[in-house]
């Protein structure tokens, strides 16, 4: 066979191999692509999953509250309702005759309304009772009073004897001592407002009798005022006295400050029987 003729033969199954090879890795790429697709895919699809589990759970919690809040619903419906019927059978006219509770005339304005919305006629129109169960103090008892001016270079276990009387029901402050005597037993509040002077420190109490109820620190700057406030609520028996002092332990610098803008305070007043 001539050369010539071989040589074309070998090129040409040369050819065929090289198109054959780039084929395959052409698929085999493709292959590779589509798996890398469809592996994000499942991933997607995971999460899609997770996100619909989790938006159930919320769905389910939603329809829980909404069925626990139509249960509530109906059941202050009821009680209303109650209370209305119980109400519309104890009116009675002063001759024994049940009072009518129905509308029949209405005066009407220029424009012809009534005053009263036809719209509401099926809805229960409940009164506002009032119960026994509204605890009502037999007396009232309480105080507000000031400083008139500053406290100056207080020391230890100092009292602050708050002379201006604002209020005084009861007539339990003694604005010569600065305490407050329990006229009747029952449950208090106690508090003050206490402004040190600028650059000052001190810890002040409220006393009961003999007992510290209430502590405080405060200590203002020189560039500006600041006040504390405690609160205390405690029972008192007939005669136990209250009142404010420094602390017995940590030495005080400065004054308590009031002056015409600015005032210290003390106050209490009686919240309930015993």
């Amino acid at each position: 066979m001539d050369l010539n003729v071989l040589c074309l033969i070998f090129a040409q199954v040369f050819v065929t191999c090289v198109f054959a090879i780039s084929e395959n890795s052409d698929v085999h790429s493709k292959i590779l692509l589509i798996e890398k697709t469809i592996e994000a895919q499942g991933i997607e699809i995971a999460g899609l999953r997770g996100t619909v589990k989790i938006q159930q759970i919320e769905i389910n919690r939603l329809n829980e509250m909404v069925k626990n809040l139509q249960e509530v619903n109906k059941h202050d419906k009821e009680i209303q309702i109650g209370a209305f019927q119980t109400n519309e059978n104890n009116l009675e006219t002063k001759n024994g005759g049940k009072v009518d509770l129905n509308v029949t005339d209405s005066p009407q304005d220029a424009k012809g309304y009534t005053g009263i919305d036809n719209n509401l006629d099926d809805k229960p129109r409940v009164s506002r009772l009032l119960t026994d169960s509204v605890p009502v103090l037999p007396s009232s008892v309480a105080f507000y009073v000031q400083l008139s001016t500053s406290e100056q270079n207080i020391g230890k276990h100092h009292p602050i004897v708050f002379d201006h009387v604002i209020l005084n029901v009861g007539t339990g402050y003694n604005k010569h001592s600065g305490t407050f005597t329990a006229p009747t037993s029952g449950i208090y509040v106690f508090t003050f407002t206490l402004f040190p002077s600028r650059g000052g420190s001190m810890a002040v109490n409220i006393f009961k009798n003999s007992e510290v109820i209430a502590q405080s620190y405060t200590q203002m700057r020189t560039d500006t005022f600041s006040a504390t406030t405690p609160i205390a609520v405690i029972d008192m028996n007939v005669g136990d006295i209250v009142f404010v002092r420094s602390s017995s332990t940590y030495q005080p610098h400065g004054d308590v400050y009031s002056d015409v803008n600015l005032k210290s305070s003390f106050a209490g007043w009686k919240i309930a029987e015993l």
